[in-house]
C-alpha cells in the first residue's frame, strides 16, 4: 500500500506526533512522500477559474499543484493533518484544496480516487476538530475517495513529551481501530454515501447541460468530460478501478 501524507503545517508539535504514531502503527514500508504546506503550495486559489474552463494546466500555480496532484493518484491511502485553527483547518491546507475543486465530482472527478483510502489526524485544546475533520472530508468525498476515517485528540498540552499516558493510550486505540478497518488496496469498494453523491451530480450534469440547450449555450467542459467517460449513461468510476 502506497502512502501519501499531506501535512497542514510545518510546524512539529503535536499533530506531527499524532502522524508519526499512526505510521509506526500502520507501517512505514509504503510511505512514499510527504507534502508539507505551505512549502509544497505556498500559493492562494486566485479564483481565476482557469482549471474549470482549462484543466489544471492552465492553473498560474500549476508548478505547485500538478505534482501534488500526482502524488495523490500514485497514492493507495492519505493521511491528512492539521490541527485546529480557529474551529477549521489551517489556512494552508484550505488553500490546497482549493486548488483542487475542479477534481470534485461536480466537476472532473478521476475514476482512480474511487479505489483509494483516506485518514484525517487533528488535535485541539477545545472545539474545533469536528469542523477541521469536515473540512478535509468534504474534499476527500467529493473526489470520490472510498473511504475516509478521522482520528482526533483532545489535547491541552503543546508539546507530546507532556501529554499523559492516558490520552496516549485513547489516541492508539483510535490508530488500531483505523488500522483494522483500512482494506487491502484491491479489495476496497466506495461506501454507499459516495455512490450516492457520484449519482446526485450525475442527474446534475444531465439537468444543467439540458438547460443550458434549450438557451441555445455550449456544452459544459464538465459535462463533455463525463460524457467521454460514459459516466451519464451506465459506466461508473468505481467499475472502471477494477
Amino acid at each position: 500500500m502506497k502512502i501519501l501524507v499531506i501535512n497542514g503545517t510545518e510546524h512539529r508539535g503535536c499533530t506531527h506526533a499524532m502522524k508519526e504514531t499512526f505510521l509506526d502503527v500502520v507501517g512505514r514500508d509504503g510511505l512514499m512522500a510527504e507534502i508539507w504546506l505551505p512549502r509544497d503550495c505556498p500559493e492562494f486559489c486566485l479564483g481565476c477559474k482557469a482549471c474549470f474552463y482549462e484543466g489544471m494546466d492552465a492553473c498560474p500555480h500549476s508548478g505547485y499543484t500538478i505534482p501534488i496532484w500526482d502524488r495523490i493518484i500514485e497514492a493507495d491511502l492519505f493521511i491528512f493533518t492539521s490541527p485546529v485553527y480557529v474551529f477549521h483547518v489551517t489556512a494552508q491546507m484550505k488553500a490546497l484544496l482549493d486548488h483542487l475543486a475542479t477534481k470534485w465530482m461536480a466537476h472532473t472527478p478521476d475514476e482512480r480516487m474511487f479505489g483509494k483510502q483516506a485518514v484525517i489526524i487533528t488535535n485541539a485544546a477545545g472545539a474545533g476538530m469536528g469542523s477541521t475533520i469536515k473540512d478535509i472530508g468534504d474534499s476527500l468525498r467529493y473526489w470520490g475517495v472510498a473511504r475516509v476515517y478521522p482520528i482526533k485528540l483532545g489535547l491541552h498540552e503543546s508539546r507530546w513529551e507532556h501529554v499523559t499516558a492516558k490520552r496516549k493510550a485513547k489516541f492508539m486505540r483510535q490508530c488500531e481501530k483505523v488500522r483494522r478497518r483500512l482494506r487491502p488496496t484491491d479489495k476496497v469498494r466506495p461506501s454507499l454515501g459516495i455512490k450516492g453523491r457520484f449519482m446526485v451530480m450525475r442527474i446534475a450534469q444531465r439537468l444543467i447541460h439540458r438547460d443550458l440547450m434549450k438557451r441555445g449555450e455550449p456544452e459544459t467542459r464538465d459535462h463533455a468530460y463525463w460524457n467521454a467517460k460514459g459516466w451519464l449513461g451506465r459506466a461508473r468510476p468505481w467499475k472502471a478501478v477494477r
